[in-house]
């Protein structure tokens, strides 16, 4: 477990040692705060704690794997999230996007590549503007830009970063309509590891939760891609 105070707080949740202490380093030099965390529960007792700005989470841990740590921090906390693991299969994959992750690197990988990683996640996440005003009302929905926020009814959803992105974006572009390419070069951002099944997946979930509340606005244009729906 360690501590360095810099700028953005970032969380290893890594038990390799070694490992963890090469993206410490990295990290340090690139001005985070760092902690870590060497196994799934102790992850999960520090982002309560720590309430770090993002996370870079190892699937196979002991104590509780990486799956039940993305889905425990995603119930209490709207952060990007970063899975790091040799475990390359695509149906894990698909299911860390469900539970919320935002991004994956596969082991081995380059740190200075995990550097930018997080500094764009950070980006998105933190620093994301659009042309259209930061606070927009659609009925009983209400989204603040800079607040990362969205309400309904004055009461705020349960949304994954991905997923507040991806309606930050469609809602400040209203009636336009993007293809799945567009949105993973928007959202998500140029990632190979990102397909359009990921897309589909995200764009689902996010419209069953707005449903749920009464809230629709999300359009399938069947050939073409998605659009929010003035």
């Amino acid at each position: 477990m360690g501590e360095y105070m810099n700028k953005r707080k970032i969380l290893i949740a890594e038990d390799n040692t070694e490992i963890s202490d090469m993206m410490r380093n990295y990290l340090l030099k690139a001005e985070y705060s760092v902690y870590q965390a060497y196994d799934g529960l102790q992850a999960i007792e520090m982002a309560s704690s720590v309430r770090p700005d993002l996370m870079l989470l190892d699937i196979m841990m002991p104590v509780c794997d990486g799956f039940e740590v993305c889905e425990s921090v995603r119930k209490n906390m709207n952060i990007p999230i970063i899975v790091i693991s040799a475990v390359v299969d695509e149906e894990s994959k698909l299911k860390l996007f469900e539970l919320g992750a935002d991004d994956y690197l596969t082991k081995p990988f380059s740190f200075k590549e995990m550097v930018m990683r997080v500094a764009a996640q950070l980006r998105r996440f933190y620093e994301f503007t659009s042309v259209a005003a930061k606070f927009r009302t659609y009925g009983r929905l209400t989204i603040s830009s800079d607040r990362f926020e969205a309400k309904v009814d004055g009461e705020e959803i349960g949304l994954t970063s991905t997923e507040f992105r991806l309606l930050d974006f469609l809602t400040s572009n209203p009636n336009r309509i993007f293809s799945k390419q567009k949105l993973i070069d928007e959202v998500w951002g140029i990632d190979e590891y990102i397909d359009e099944n990921t897309v589909a997946v995200t764009v689902s979930r996010l419209r069953d939760k707005l449903e749920k509340l009464g809230v629709s606005g999300i359009a399938t244009v069947w050939g073409f891609g998605y659009k929010w729906q003035d």
